[in-house]
């Protein structure tokens, strides 16, 4: 059984942008820069929170953003091919040290009466350090992912405006991540987060 995972809200330590957040003042820049955007907009009620809206981003799985990073590699390319040819059999891959940089652009999606009005988007980059990760596949699918040791640093931005960082620093990841049950791909960069009036 997989314990519950890590997502960019702790590795970035978003999950409280409200009222109840113990450093109010990191999102006093980012409100004051998004309500001078959105104040052009004439909203038939009140403006939605879009700090709500904001956190949502960050539900991401970080074995998620692993996985779109391994699918792109040969070695494990090949493994799911031969997986997919002997579905009943289990196979292990160790993956040597190494390093995923990616970046991502998620966005909030401001609408008014179903019609998108604003287009309000971050910059995300990642840095992983990872060392004796091992993933179970079987049937083409990865099944399960052994973790090992991983340090992360990143940075999320706003136009200009530096959001959050993370100084490289390690990160206490669950031993198994198991995705048999769950899609493995994350849609970060394809789902915003919706504003609605």
């Amino acid at each position: 059984m997989s314990e519950p995972t890590v997502t960019l809200q702790q590795v970035f330590e978003l999950r409280d942008t409200g009222a109840n957040n113990s450093s109010p003042g990191r999102w006093k820049h980012l409100e004051e820069r998004m309500s001078s955007e959105v104040k052009t907009i004439k909203w038939p009620a009140a403006m939605p929170d879009v700090m709500e809206k904001f956190s949502e981003l960050f539900d991401v799985k970080l074995p998620d953003i692993f996985m779109m990073a391994w699918k792109k590699a040969d070695d494990l390319r090949t493994t799911l091919a031969d997986s997919r040819k002997t579905p009943e059999a289990t196979k292990y891959l160790e993956l040597a040290d190494h390093t995923i940089s990616s970046k991502h652009k998620p966005h909030i999606d401001v609408k008014v009466k179903n019609i998108k009005i604003k287009e309000i988007e971050f910059i995300v980059t990642l840095t992983f350090k990872l060392k004796g990760f091992v993933l179970k596949i079987k049937a083409g699918e990865v099944e399960e992912i052994r973790t090992g040791k991983c340090e992360v640093e990143g940075k999320v931005q706003y136009q200009d405006l530096t959001i959050a960082e993370k100084k490289l620093s390690p990160i206490d990841l669950p031993v198994l991540c198991n995705f048999k049950s769950e899609p493995v791909l994350s849609v970060y960069d394809s789902r915003p987060a919706v504003a609605t009036v």
